[in-house]
């Protein structure tokens, strides 16, 4: 009796465990996987290296957005810049344009007196002068002198004599004469389409200048001239 229940419980116990192990296998696909912890770890660890690589990789995409609209902003400041200073090309053509208009008639490169003022101060004359020479600027300067020569009463009679100038004033300020070759000096001209040259003219003692007049010479070549009429 015994051995009868003995086999009973094994046969249970036999088909219970065949019946489970078959309820596993129909629950379980027949082509799952079945992995590791450690296999599980390695995936997670490889998903985080990827998750870190496309958060580096946004970094620099917005890195570049801002260099982006700060180079187009730059951009735009240079053309804005552009565009002013081609603006401020055309206004100085514009003046170019309308004083070359004031430029004297005549064959290109000639030079004229445009302006003479000459006033007695002391025992001297102050003078100032204005040159312009006609044609367009680029090409070679004029190069020459200007000269004063005076008429008037020394003692008793008419003549006309040279006058050096005392003191001129050029364009990097006021500069003395002190002897003939300074003087000279003095009264070199060179210039492109206008010059101005004023100062106080030496008068000689005794001599009384009635009118001056002023030439531009090139070389021994007299190209403009003018006389002014002293008042007493």
């Amino acid at each position: 009796m015994l051995r009868v229940i003995a086999g009973l419980l094994i046969g249970v116990l036999v088909g219970g465990s065949i019946g489970y192990a078959y309820a596993l296998r129909q629950a379980r696909p027949q082509d799952a996987v079945v992995i590791s912890t450690q296999q599980a770890e390695a995936q997670a660890e490889a998903m985080r290296q990827q998750g870190a690589q496309l958060r580096y990789t946004q970094g620099q995409l917005d890195t570049a957005d801002g260099e982006l609209v700060i180079e187009r902003a730059a951009r735009q400041e240079l053309e804005t810049q552009l565009r002013a200073a081609q603006a401020e090309v055309g206004r100085v053509r514009d003046q170019l344009a309308f004083y070359e208009q004031l430029l004297p008639a005549g064959p290109e490169g000639s030079v004229d007196i445009r302006g003479v003022q000459i006033d007695r101060e002391g025992g001297g004359l102050r003078y100032k002068v204005l040159l312009m020479r006609s044609g367009r600027s680029g090409g070679a300067p004029f190069a020459g002198a200007l000269r004063f020569q005076a008429t008037g009463v020394l003692k008793g009679e008419t003549v006309t004599v040279d006058l050096a100038p005392m003191q001129v004033k050029a364009e990097i300020g006021p500069v003395t004469a002190t002897g003939e070759t300074t003087s000279a000096a003095s009264l070199a001209l060179q210039f492109d389409q206008y010059q101005r040259s004023q100062g106080i003219l030496a008068v000689p003692e005794g001599f009384v200048p009635e009118s001056v007049t002023i030439s531009v010479l090139e070389g021994e070549t007299v190209r403009a001239s003018r006389s002014v009429k002293l008042e007493l």
